[in-house]
């Protein structure tokens, strides 16, 4: 392990983009999603709370770092571990002195219930 090497990005994740694929015979767009592993991504449960509302709901929520350029947008969708979670708001890009702690930032959500 050299140096600059993150133990803490040991993780790899599936993400999962909708991508425009043509149109139909009404022109309405026709999307299909494209699935890509991207590696060194570090996952980390964030909260989880509960409602029971004449039935259970569980929000479930995790923060996601990754590599920078991830490509993730409000639509990808990430599974990790089997687990499906969609994309909580606008991904972060962020940016560091000599590009040494570059990373993509999300928080992800996962809804059950």
């Amino acid at each position: 392990m050299s140096p600059l090497d993150n133990p803490l990005r040991r993780h790899t994740v599936t993400v999962i983009d909708r991508v425009k694929t043509g149109e139909d015979d009404y022109g309405a767009d026709v999307y299909e999603d494209v699935e890509r592993q991207v590696a060194d991504c570090n996952m980390q449960p964030v909260s989880s709370t509960e409602a029971n509302d004449n039935r259970t709901q569980v929000i479930t929520r995790w923060r996601l770092a990754g590599p920078p350029g991830m490509g993730l947008t409000p639509t990808s969708r990430v599974r990790f571990r089997g687990e499906l979670y969609e994309v909580d708001g606008e991904p972060g890009e962020h940016e560091s002195f000599a590009s040494l702690l570059d990373h993509t930032e999300v928080f992800l959500k996962r809804v059950s219930g």
